[in-house]
């Protein structure tokens, strides 16, 4: 049986590293760096995880001691149960820096095309506060789910009880 608990989660972690990243994103929007770089902004990548069982499967199989035979954890024509998600990476976006024209800052290009022009990095707050706003939901979907599943779980238990 899955566990609903374990994919809850899962889904909560990653979405609270979505909202890191997005809080990162929007902390150096605007913000030229000091050693002359231009800050990319980054996005999580999700990837489903992989179910206990296959994993316990796999990690068994190297295991030449063991007789895999009697065991009926994930057959190899058994389609692998839903496990969550995680975090497979997280990745730049590629993109242009924006320029802005303020040849008084001290990060403003002394010569060459750009002469007087800060470079900034190339962030919309307004696409972040939107992806923060659903990575938000998400986790909030998933913190619903999660008490669902521990109200059902107190209900079964109580007709246990009566039984």
């Amino acid at each position: 049986m899955v566990d609903l608990y374990d994919i809850a989660s899962s889904g909560m972690a990653a979405q609270r590293t979505q909202m890191d990243v997005i809080a990162e994103n929007l902390a150096n929007a605007g913000i030229p760096r000091a050693d002359g770089t231009v800050f990319k902004s980054k996005t999580a990548v999700f990837a489903q995880a992989s179910p206990f069982a296959t994993t316990l499967d796999g990690a068994l199989r190297n295991d030449a001691d063991i007789d895999l035979s009697d065991l009926s954890l994930v057959g190899e024509d058994a389609p692998a149960p839903p496990a969550g998600v995680e975090v497979a990476g997280i990745v730049q976006r590629d993109g242009d820096p924006q320029y802005r024209y303020d040849p008084g800052n001290p990060f403003a290009a002394r010569s060459g095309a750009r002469k007087g022009y800060v470079a900034m990095p190339d962030v919309d707050s307004i696409s972040e506060m939107v992806s923060l706003v659903t990575a938000s939901r998400a986790y909030d979907a998933n913190v619903s789910m999660l008490e669902a599943a521990k109200q059902m779980d107190m209900e079964a238990a109580d007709i246990d009880r009566m039984t």
